[in-house]
């Protein structure tokens, strides 16, 4: 049998436990059982990812995390991550909020192990039994698919759910994680691991957790900045609050419009189509650049071809030509630099200037496409956006943020205002007569 995680069902599931019932029947011989039928089913991440086990692991059964400490003390270990420095950030967005709910929040270094592991002390002790500990390692290598190996093997944020699982002792818990890379060099430094029962694989986890990510990562290009690092490095954005970074040469307008449009000095301005729209929006949120596979995904989703993206790309390549912006591949990157008013409302609200944030925030990122990538970079600014503004915000940045048309129909957020609200305040009665009607 293979369990589920809490009410974990569906096809997924059921999919997962089968590959699960062909492979242990098979002993992980790979001689009466094919085993790319077998994983057929599963989604295409936790199918790569399961193919990548067997090869690692030849079986299920040999999956287990390993202690580490022999090889370097966790303290060092520790002490060596550049995400220690990240901790307050990650404490505040993730650790705190997953108190009593359940969840715990692990972060790994680059090579899968779990540098620290925090949250709902129930699930921290149910996790020890799991050897879902700090010290572990929790790579591909050593437990197979799991969200923290997984979103480092395959360098997107990633969903793993119950039966999904590779290794048969942690299939009751299902996990979202994503990534952390160096602002400067794109490279990955770790992984941000939520686990728990069904609500760590929640619709809205996953753009949480990036988020995190996204506020941990402009503390990191801070800390790089004050140690002395090159202030500018092509594609950031502006330190500052004001305007986004001058370095950069092309700025892409992706909130509150249909098309996005691309400003470069001293050009006309470039109304873009939507697939050109997407592709620069998401160049601009990775200035590091992004690969070829994980861009189809992100504009087409997991039945994506590069080769589709490519033409898409051998469009858009001429038109940035003509505006002296180069795009090179390997990874996908403008050379020249390129910001978005997206990315510097994320970076606004890392910095903690949540007013100058609400003040640049133009509008629901790009309403109508729907590439996942602009939707997981979607939710992610409106919901830190959210986040930030009812938990930290001053009054009048409160209220300003409540005539955003997204907020229409937000009472909670009308709540939340009423109650920091002074007695005598004008705006009170109209926002309780907003209340009134939507409840009515």
């Amino acid at each position: 049998m293979h369990p589920q995680s809490g009410e974990l069902a569906g096809p997924e599931q059921a999919a997962a436990a089968s590959a699960h019932s062909l492979i242990d029947a098979d002993g992980g011989r790979s001689g009466g059982v094919d085993l790319g039928s077998a994983v057929a089913g599963l989604r295409s991440v936790v199918r790569d990812s399961w193919l990548r086990s067997l090869q690692l692991l030849g079986s299920p059964a040999n999956a287990k995390a390993r202690d580490l400490d022999q090889f370097e003390p966790l303290a060092a270990a520790r002490e060596r991550s550049p995400l220690q420095h990240v901790l307050p950030v990650l404490d505040r967005l993730l650790v705190e909020p997953a108190r009593d709910t359940g969840l715990i929040v692990a972060i790994t270094n680059e090579h899968g192990r779990l540098l620290w592991v925090r949250g709902d002390s129930a699930m921290l002790r149910r996790a020890e039994h799991m050897d879902f500990v700090a010290g572990a390692d929790w790579s591909e290598s050593a437990v197979g698919t799991s969200a923290p190996g997984t979103a480092l093997a395959s360098g997107r944020g990633v969903q793993i759910a119950g039966a999904e699982h590779f290794a048969p002792s942690v299939q009751l818990l299902s996990c979202t994680a994503v990534p952390i890379r160096d602002p400067l060099t794109g490279l990955a430094v770790g992984a941000v691991d939520l686990t728990g029962d069904e609500r760590a694989v929640g619709p809205h986890s996953l753009a949480l957790m990036r988020a995190a990510v996204a506020a941990a990562e402009a503390e990191m290009r801070l800390a790089a900045l004050f140690a002395g690092a090159p202030a500018h490095p092509v594609g950031a954005l502006a330190p500052s609050g004001g305007r986004p970074d001058s370095t950069g040469s092309g700025h892409v307008s992706s909130l509150g419009v249909t098309r996005a449009r691309l400003v470069v000095p001293g050009q006309p301005v470039l109304e873009l189509s939507g697939r050109h729209g997407e592709i620069l929006t998401l160049l601009a949120a990775r200035p590091a650049g992004i690969s070829a596979g994980e861009l189809a995904l992100l504009i087409y989703g997991e039945t994506a071809k590069e080769v589709t993206l490519r033409a898409e790309l051998a469009r858009l390549r001429p038109l940035l030509a003509e505006r002296r912006l180069r795009l090179a591949a390997r990874p996908y990157r403008i050379i020249e630099g390129l910001t978005s008013d997206a990315s510097h409302v994320l970076r606004l609200l890392s910095t903690g200037d949540v007013r100058a944030a609400v003040d640049a925030y133009a509008g629901v990122l790009l309403p109508s496409s729907d590439a996942p990538g602009v939707r997981e970079l979607r939710v992610e600014l409106s919901a830190t956006l959210r986040d930030q503004v009812l938990t930290t915000a001053d009054t009048q940045t409160l209220l300003a943020y409540l005539e955003l048309p997204e907020v229409a129909a937000d009472s909670d957020a009308l709540r939340t205002a009423l109650t920091v609200l002074p007695p005598r305040a004008p705006a009170r009665s109209r926002l309780v007569a907003r209340i009134e009607s939507l409840e009515a």
